[in-house]
Parts: structure tokens; C-alpha cells; sequence
């Protein structure tokens, strides 16, 4: 149970999606509050002291699908 509910409806839509991400151990996305809802993604291959802004999630995708460090890819991926 949220702790803060939405009691609009509208507020609440699902951000929209396209294609497939990787998953990945060093990915932060945060939820910004704005309208409609958005997201900032940033990779933290570098440490948590700098973090590299990836944009939002479809300015991400082709990054992060792209990488080439083999560390950081959940188990269960290619």
C-alpha cells in the first residue's frame, strides 16, 4: 500500500514502452515527478560518485543495449 496514495486516476497512468531493455546491475532510473510521468536513467558502470545521465528510457535503450561491459548483465541475459 502506497504510503502517499494518488486518489487521481489519470495520475497514475503506466509510462509508456517500446522494445526490450537488457537487463543490467549498474542502471538507476529514477521516476521524476513531472506530467505526463517521465523517467531519468543513469549508469553507474562508473561508481555512484558519477554517474553518467542516460536520458530518458528510450534514449537509454540503444545505449544500454549497445554496452560492452560483460559484468554488469543480470544472470538470466544473453
Amino acid at each position: 500500500m502506497a504510503l502517499n496514495p494518488t486518489p487521481d486516476p489519470l495520475r497514475r497512468r503506466p509510462i509508456a514502452r517500446s522494445g526490450r531493455i537488457r537487463r543490467c546491475s549498474v542502471r538507476h532510473v529514477s521516476i521524476l515527478p513531472t506530467m505526463p510521468a517521465s523517467v531519468q536513467v543513469d549508469c553507474l558502470l562508473g561508481g555512484r560518485e558519477h554517474p553518467l545521465p542516460l536520458g530518458s528510457m528510450e534514449e537509454a535503450r540503444p545505449i544500454c543495449n549497445a554496452c560492452t561491459a560483460t559484468s554488469v548483465w543480470r544472470e538470466d541475459e544473453d
